[in-house]
């Protein structure tokens, strides 16, 4: 039976493509038993016609040690992955929280759910210090000295 696991590229990719075209923060902190790790990257995304967002080659580098930290808390593990984003479509930063449990890459409030669903009083706590946590999110993970994009005519 193939590995129905998604790949952390497939991941990534979805929730940049979700969000849409801006600036993006991207932080993992992957916990194991003995051990955390966590890796920052800060991308500009343009989505292109063919589904394939292009980066620049620092933006490259940062990318790719954040995958590879994603795909070792896929496999084994746990994960909490930011993304912060500056967009068009929003005036201010926009904050997306996502776990890594069993294998998979769900938001924080889907996590919340299955963790804590028969306890309501647990569940509402959680969504308390959600609320607190994209607010740290959004102060720690902006993207640094990126202004959301402006266009505006050029005078002739």
């Amino acid at each position: 039976m193939p590995d129905a696991r998604p790949t952390a590229q497939h991941v990534i990719a979805t929730i940049v493509d979700t969000i849409g075209s801006g600036f993006h923060t991207l932080h993992i902190r992957h916990l194991n038993t003995w051990s955390v790790r966590d890796q920052r990257a800060e991308l500009e995304c343009i989505a292109a016609v063919d589904g394939r967002a292009g980066f620049g080659v620092g933006q490259q580098d940062a990318l790719r040690a954040v995958t590879r930290l994603l795909d070792d808390a896929l496999s084994s593990g746990t994960g909490v992955l930011t993304v912060v984003s500056n967009t068009l479509a929003t005036p201010e930063p926009s904050v997306a929280l996502y776990r890594v449990h069993d294998g998979r890459c769900i938001t924080a409030e889907e996590y919340h759910a299955e963790q804590y669903g028969a306890y309501p009083q647990a569940l509402a706590a959680a969504a308390k210090n959600r609320a607190t946590d994209e607010q740290r999110a959004r102060r720690l993970y902006e993207p640094r000295g990126l202004a959301p994009i402006v266009f505006a005519s050029l005078p002739r």
